[in-house]
């Protein structure tokens, strides 16, 4: 598992020529289980997975000005620490026209045997376009979750946390009261 920069890709390509290339991208914004899962699913069409993080600069305008939770690098590192996960790349390339600007010069300088995405991705037929384009298999994954894991996604946790916070605000308001309450009967 290494980190590696856009013009590494070909060089990978060539290093790796008989072997089978599997290329995803995608935020990871809060790496969890389901990423995981992804990631292995994503590995059993080929030999290397190489994954693809989208800057935080791509991901505020895809995902809005409160996002990303975690900063690219920590994205970067979380993904790339995945046992399935061969090589991770930091997508940087912003256009405000194309937020599939960086796949395709990924696409076109790795020339992956394969490209997965979820079957919820933004953009599928743009994506199968780019797929038909540079001549890489396009396999669309309906996301999974194993009946002993929890069905998660980072806007559940995101959405888990909010109610964590709303419910101990309600605690620290009633403990407040509680005390005030007991100091003018102690007093």
């Amino acid at each position: 598992m290494v980190r590696i920069n856009f013009e590494d890709l070909r060089e990978i390509r060539e290093k790796f020529k008989d072997k089978k290339i599997v290329f995803c991208s995608g935020t990871f914004d809060l790496t969890h289980v389901g990423h995981s899962i992804f990631f292995e699913d994503c590995k059993k069409f080929g030999n290397l997975l190489i994954v693809s993080i989208g800057s935080d600069l791509l991901v505020k305008k895809n995902k809005g000005p409160q996002r990303p939770i975690l900063n690219q690098f920590t994205r970067l590192k979380m993904v790339d620490s995945l046992k399935s996960v061969d090589y991770v790349v930091l997508d940087e390339f912003f256009r405000e026209d194309n937020s599939l600007k960086g796949i395709i010069e990924m696409i076109k300088k790795l020339k992956p045997d394969v490209y997965v995405v979820n079957d919820d991705a933004f953009d599928i037929c743009q994506r199968k376009k780019i797929a038909e384009e540079f001549s890489c298999g396009l396999k669309i994954l309906k996301r999974r979750c194993p009946k002993e894991f929890e069905n998660i996604s980072s806007s559940k946790i995101i959405d888990k946390i909010k109610r964590i916070e709303n419910s101990s605000e309600k605690k620290i308001k009633i403990n407040t009261f509680c005390e005030k309450d007991y100091e003018k009967e102690n007093n």
